[in-house]
């Protein structure tokens, strides 16, 4: 039986939602650390900017919509709002994917920069259009690791043959090396370690990692994310229900994602050292990947941009537009570095 909401649930929810004057927003994430406190710290700064007004019904993944048909129950209408991953749009716009991660790009601060001030929001806002959706960062999210893996990797050949738990571009790349990207729902991902169905999972960072318990069952630890070198939390709201907000209330949810952007870098930046102790001291062996392999992830990297742009005028709109604007942050950067 397919996972769609019933049209009575839906009507039921819309009408709930109208007499209490508040709307739902559905996670696509579970209870996890820097996510669901970041969408917890978003309701409450719409109420308190708001007093009251705009008020979200926070619902965890599951609870309401599958985490993959949050976007198309916003669209439609049936759920008020997403707190989710540019990403798992893909399939239908493969810009999309952009916007949740960009392989060997920037750091976080380069990445919410181009956003507001590079014309990526713009673009973002133009790809969800004609789903009827209004979309912006809603927290920022600093590198992820770069995986688990249950083998050493010691060269691009080491790579050949894996099941990888990884999705969206970089699935795409690490294919071209030789592995088999899988896609699992985080539950599933230790146990499939343990059993040999997977070699190898990509998830979050450290903080998030740990209460998977990939330490048990994978012991080399690899860095840096190169897929995830930054990352943004979505948040999209049915563009109907956007509409017919205020200018106030408008910008209260556009100043409260703001917030939480900061928020949820800074918290998630000072959490991770302790836990890399945690995993050393239970025999993780915590390592960069050798330069010959970053160097093979980054040429394959080029092919899949190179690919996608010439099968989609957006997606490469979208990453041009990235590359334009990386080139004069950079500059600045290099110019000020101190090292």
């Amino acid at each position: 039986m397919k996972h769609t909401l019933k049209a009575a649930a839906l009507a039921v929810l819309a009408s709930t939602a109208a007499q209490a004057d508040s709307y739902t927003m559905q996670s696509a994430f579970g209870p996890l650390p820097v996510l669901d406190p970041a969408a917890k710290r978003f309701v409450e700064n719409v109420s308190t900017l708001t007093g009251g007004e705009v008020d979200f019904d926070y619902l965890l993944a599951g609870e309401l919509s599958p985490a993959f048909e949050i976007f198309d129950n916003v669209s439609a209408g049936a759920i008020d709002a997403g707190f989710s991953f540019a990403g798992y749009a893909a399939g239908k716009e493969p810009a999309a994917a952009l916007f949740g991660s960009i392989p060997f790009g920037g750091e976080p601060t380069q990445y919410i920069s181009w956003l507001n001030h590079g014309g990526g929001l713009e673009l973002w806002r133009e790809i969800y259009e004609p789903y009827n959706l209004v979309p912006m960062a809603c927290g920022v999210i600093l590198s992820e690791a770069g995986g688990w893996y249950t083998k050493e990797i010691n060269s691009p050949e080491d790579l050949k043959g894996l099941n990888i738990r990884i999705g969206g571009l970089g699935g795409a790349i690490l294919s071209k090396l030789g592995a088999n990207a899988m896609s699992l729902p985080a539950g599933e991902i230790s146990t499939s370690l343990e059993t040999g169905r997977l070699d190898a999972t990509e998830l979050s960072f450290p903080l998030v990692d740990k209460l998977l318990g990939f330490d048990k069952v994978a012991k080399n630890y690899y860095f840096p994310g190169w897929h995830q070198p930054a990352g943004f939390i979505e948040f999209y709201m049915n563009k109907d229900k956007w509409d017919a907000l205020t200018d106030p209330q408008r910008k209260a949810i556009e100043i409260s994602c703001n917030e939480v952007s900061l928020w949820a870098l800074g918290h998630a930046a000072g959490a991770q050292g302790p836990i890399l102790d945690e995993f050393r001291e239970k025999g993780v062996n915590v390592a960069r990947f050798p330069e010959s392999v970053m160097d093979a992830l980054r040429q394959a990297a080029d092919e899949v941009y190179a690919e996608r742009s010439a099968e989609d005028e957006m997606f490469k709109r979208v990453i041009e537009s990235y590359r334009a604007y990386g080139e004069d942050y950079r500059e600045y950067q290099a110019l000020s570095d101190l090292q």
